[in-house]
């Protein structure tokens, strides 16, 4: 598979296109997978990382939207709820039921006012009732069934709710449970969609920014080298988020479209609340009548998020403000627990592309999609409006569709049904999968059955070709983070798309938001890149300083910092779960 580079050096002989999508958020990916899936010649460019700014910070929930009821956008939940089960299909070692439960404080509350907000004469959230979270979980029910791959919801007393939630104290009247589901890794299935697109024919590249725009050429700079190339297209897909306007700017096409508001979220490292969640996920509404969430991620706690409008994406980061609001927001639904600042493992924030409209609340901002189309003399602009996670594919989808026509080329195939990247063939429950993993034992007798389970988990069916590629390899676990390997980093930076030590860190591992990255592994993980690079010991420090500097600025996290008493648990039954080898080393493949 071609790395930035060579893809980027590839572009002197072959610079005429189709279609140039610009951006790499998962909205552009999505474009850019069904147009090489139909066999269009296309280019994707992204100025960053792929997956990087917004569509590395969602709440990760893959989910319908229960909220979007009550602003009518029926179609909107309906698109999401049916790309929620496409998901929960088609990348299922990603993608997986999430049992959540609402806490109602009352019976009639928000009755009146749902109706006015349906109507448009009240655009500021109330409290919701029983009767109103009813109505909406019916809806959602009745919306997927004839896909009915989940339990439709039930509502539960105020006794019973107490006994399942100790400690949400008293004015709890009531509760609802209902499934949605959640994404373990959006920003690996983001590498899987590119990944289908370039072995389809497309071209993608990272780090390459669009400078200049004249009569259907855009010259494209790389960062690493400072090479430049021109492009030609007479298509060409806006797809930069919250930046569409500042592109559209650069492409001398009509702007002003967006309206982008920041998301917030924090990892909490507490396991009192991780054993009241029990695997749940909490969706509770604060006192402004914001929903808010919380739910079990990787061991710890996921919690969000803020809606705060603004202009400039790119200085976004989550502040003590916000971090403040959060936890407010937290103690309100659950009063008993104590949560402390110094448990706080990982922050992160996004601006979401939401449209321009006139409305004194964010939360009333619609959340569908919509394309702009402008020409910009013989070449057409498509400016992608807003969009949901859950609903990338159906978005790239359409946006492909109106392309195909203008292309005048034939959709050779639909991705409904396609699966994910280790998606493919993925076993359905624990007895398949636990059959999976001894046939891969028999393969490759030398791994742990630890190891496997932990490499389909994170790659899916996909694992089979990191084990081909280590096959003959002597693969040895990272001293300072035993449940990666140096064979599994080194394939990593080989064949997706790798350019910094922090693309590992963030975004091709969860390292970082899993919290288990302090100054020993990011030594031996910057390390491991810079051999790749083979970079000068200029190169290294600045990769390190920069990588520094973005953890403590816009994660909160400090290297120096010790383990959690749970992450130092964890890497503990790790080893003792493996062979030892004469009685000292610890290695994955004995």
């Amino acid at each position: 598979m071609k790395n930035n580079k060579t893809g980027f050096d590839s572009l002197e002989t072959t610079n005429e296109f189709d279609v140039v999508v610009i951006g790499g958020g998962i909205n552009g990916i999505s474009v850019f997978r069904e147009l090489a899936l139909q066999g269009v010649k296309v280019l994707m460019v992204e100025k960053d990382d792929f997956c990087s700014k917004a569509s590395a910070a969602p709440s990760r929930m893959i989910h319908g939207g229960l909220r979007y009821l009550e602003n009518g956008e029926f179609d909107l939940v309906k698109e999401a709820l049916f790309e929620r089960n496409r998901l929960l299909d088609n990348a299922p070692h990603l993608v997986a039921p999430l049992e959540t439960t609402i806490p109602i404080y009352s019976t009639w509350s928000g009755m009146f006012d749902g109706l006015l907000k349906f109507l448009g004469l009240k655009d500021r959230p109330s409290q919701r009732g029983s009767v109103v979270i009813k109505l909406g979980l019916t809806l959602y029910d009745w919306f997927t069934k004839r896909d009915q791959l989940m339990p439709a919801h039930k509502m539960h007393s105020a006794k019973s709710t107490r006994q399942r939630w100790p400690l949400m104290g008293n004015q709890v009247r009531s509760s609802a449970t209902y499934f949605d589901a959640w994404i373990s890794s959006p920003e690996r299935l983001a590498i899987e969609l590119i990944q289908e697109g370039i072995e389809a024919g497309g071209i993608a590249l990272n780090y390459s920014k669009v400078t200049q725009f004249n009569d259907g050429e855009l010259r494209l700079n790389q960062r690493q080298s400072g090479n430049s190339v021109n492009v030609s297209t007479q298509h060409i897909v806006n797809a930069t988020g919250a930046w569409v306007d500042f592109t559209n700017g650069l492409l001398q096409a009509p702007s002003q479209y967006m309206q982008g508001t920041k998301g917030s979220h924090i990892i909490v490292d507490n396991q009192q609340l991780v054993d009241q969640l029990d695997g749940n996920m909490l969706f509770y509404e604060n006192s402004e009548g914001r929903v808010c969430i919380l739910f079990p991620y990787f061991g710890k706690v996921l919690i969000g998020s803020t809606d705060i409008p603004v202009s400039d994406p790119e200085s976004v980061k989550c502040t003590e403000e916000e971090i403040d609001y959060i936890l407010l927001s937290l103690k309100g639904v659950l009063p008993e627990l104590e949560i402390s600042r110094s448990q706080i493992v990982y922050q992160f924030c996004g601006v979401r592309p939401l449209p321009s409209v006139n409305t004194s609340t964010t939360g009333q901002i619609p959340r569908s999609h919509a394309i702009k189309r402008d020409s910009i003399g013989k070449t057409k602009v498509y400016s992608l409006i807003g969009g949901k996670w859950t609903t990338f594919r159906a978005f790239g989808e359409e946006v492909a569709d109106e392309l195909l026509a203008s292309l005048n080329i034939e959709r050779r195939c639909s991705t409904k049904q396609k699966a994910i990247g280790g998606g493919a063939n993925y076993p359905a429950n624990e007895s398949e999968q636990e059959l999976y993993l001894y046939r891969l034992r028999e393969s490759y007798p030398y791994r742990s059955m630890h190891q496997l389970s932990v490499w389909l988990k994170r790659y899916g069916t996909k694992c089979e070709e990191l084990l081909r590629r280590l096959d003959s390899h002597c693969d040895q676990p990272l001293r300072s983070l035993p449940d990666y390997t140096v064979g599994e980093i080194n394939y990593i930076l080989q064949t997706e798309f790798v350019a910094t030590t922090l693309d590992v860190i963030l975004r091709r591992t969860s390292i970082a938001i899993e919290g288990k990255l302090n100054s020993q592994v990011f030594d031996e993980l910057s390390e491991l890149v810079a051999t790749h690079f083979n970079w000068s010991e200029t190169e290294k420090v600045a990769d390190r300083e920069n990588a520094q500097e973005v953890l403590f600025n816009l994660h909160g996290v400090v290297l120096d910092q010790p383990l959690s008493h749970s992450e130092a648990v964890t890497r503990t039954k790790i080893i003792e779960n493996e062979q030892l080898v004469n009685g000292e080393e610890y290695v994955f493949n004995q």
